[in-house]
C-alpha cells in the first residue's frame, strides 16, 4: 500500500517534527492542517491532506491539552488519515475512519510520554546542579528524540501494519489498564491548575476565584461569558496599578525636585 520511500519521508518527518514542534507555536494553531498537506506532498495529493487536515482541525477546536490533561491528538490523524486515505484511493471518507482511532490512541501515549519525561527532566536537574549546561542540554536533545521516536510508533505501525492493528491494540488493552490511564488523565488537569495556583499569588488574588467560582456555580455563565469578564477586570486593575504607580513616580520627582542642596 505504501512505497519505502514514502514510509521513511513520512517517518523521519515525524519524529522532526515532534522533535521541534514546541518551538513553533506559529504553526500550531492550525497544525493538522499542515500536517495534511505535509503527508499529501508525500502522497502526491496535496487536496485530499487539506480536505482531511481541515476537517481534524475543526474536530479539535476547543481542545487543548491545558493543565497538563491528555486529549486526542488530531496531527495524527491528520497525518495517517491522509496517509490511508491517498493510498486506498477512497480519499476523506476512509481518511477519517482512520485517523479518528490513530487520534484516540495518542491520548495513551501522550500520556505515557510525560511519564517517561519524568525521567529525562531529573537527569537535566542533576546537570544543572552541576553547572554542566553542556550535559544538561544533551539530555534535553535525548528526551527529545526519544519523545520523537515514541510519537512515530503510532504512525510506522499504520502504515507497515495498518488500521487493524492499531484497533486490535485498542480493543486488547485490559480493562484494569484503560482505567488507570483514564484516572491519571482525570487528575492531570488537577495538578495543572495547582501548578498555575503556586505562581498566581493566590493570597493577593484570591477575590477573583472566588468571583470566577460564583459566576460559574451560581450564577450559571458559560466559560466565555466567565472569561470575558475576567479581562475586564484585569484590565481594570492593570489600569488602577499603572495609574497608581505613576502618581507615585511624579509625586516622588516633585518631592526631590522641591529639595535644596547645597554645593
Amino acid at each position: 500500500m505504501f512505497t519505502p520511500l514514502q514510509v521513511i519521508l513520512t517517518c523521519v518527518y515525524w519524529v522532526v517534527w515532534t522533535m521541534v514542534s514546541g518551538d513553533i507555536q506559529l504553526i500550531n494553531y492550525a497544525a493538522e492542517v499542515f500536517q495534511g498537506f505535509v503527508a499529501g506532498l508525500i502522497m502526491g495529493d496535496v487536496k485530499t491532506g487539506l480536505s482531511v487536515g481541515a476537517t481534524m482541525c475543526l474536530m479539535g477546536m476547543g481542545i487543548g491539552g491545558f493543565g497538563g490533561a491528555s486529549v486526542p491528538n488530531y496531527q495524527y490523524g491528520a497525518l495517517t488519515g491522509t496517509l490511508f486515505g491517498v493510498a486506498s484511493g477512497q480519499g476523506l471518507e476512509a481518511g477519517l475512519a482512520i485517523g479518528i482511532p490513530i487520534a484516540t490512541l495518542a491520548t495513551y501515549m501522550d500520556m505515557l510520554s510525560k511519564m517517561m519525561g519524568s525521567f529525562f527532566l531529573h537527569k537535566q536537574i542533576d546537570e544543572s546542579r552541576k553547572h554542566n549546561f553542556n550535559g544538561m542540554g544533551k539530555w534535553i536533545w535525548a528526551w527529545k528524540l526519544a519523545k520523537g521516536i515514541l510519537y512515530t510508533l503510532p504512525v510506522f505501525l499504520g502504515m507497515t501494519v495498518g488500521a487493524t492493528l492499531i484497533n486490535n491494540m485498542l480493543a486488547a488493552m485490559p480493562a484494569w489498564l484503560m482505567k488507570c490511564l483514564n484516572t491519571a488523565a482525570g487528575a492531570l488537569p488537577a495538578v495543572g491548575l495547582g501548578i498555575l495556583l503556586k505562581y498566581m499569588n493566590v493570597s493577593k488574588w484570591w477575590v477573583w476565584l472566588v468571583f470566577g467560582y460564583v459566576c460559574t456555580s451560581y450564577l450559571g455563565l458559560s466559560m466565555l461569558a466567565t472569561s470575558l469578564l475576567a479581562l475586564i477586570a484585569a484590565v481594570l486593575v492593570f489600569k488602577y496599578l499603572e495609574d497608581r504607580d505613576s502618581r507615585t513616580v511624579a509625586a516622588v520627582g516633585n518631592t526631590m525636585g522641591g529639595d535644596d542642596y547645597d554645593e
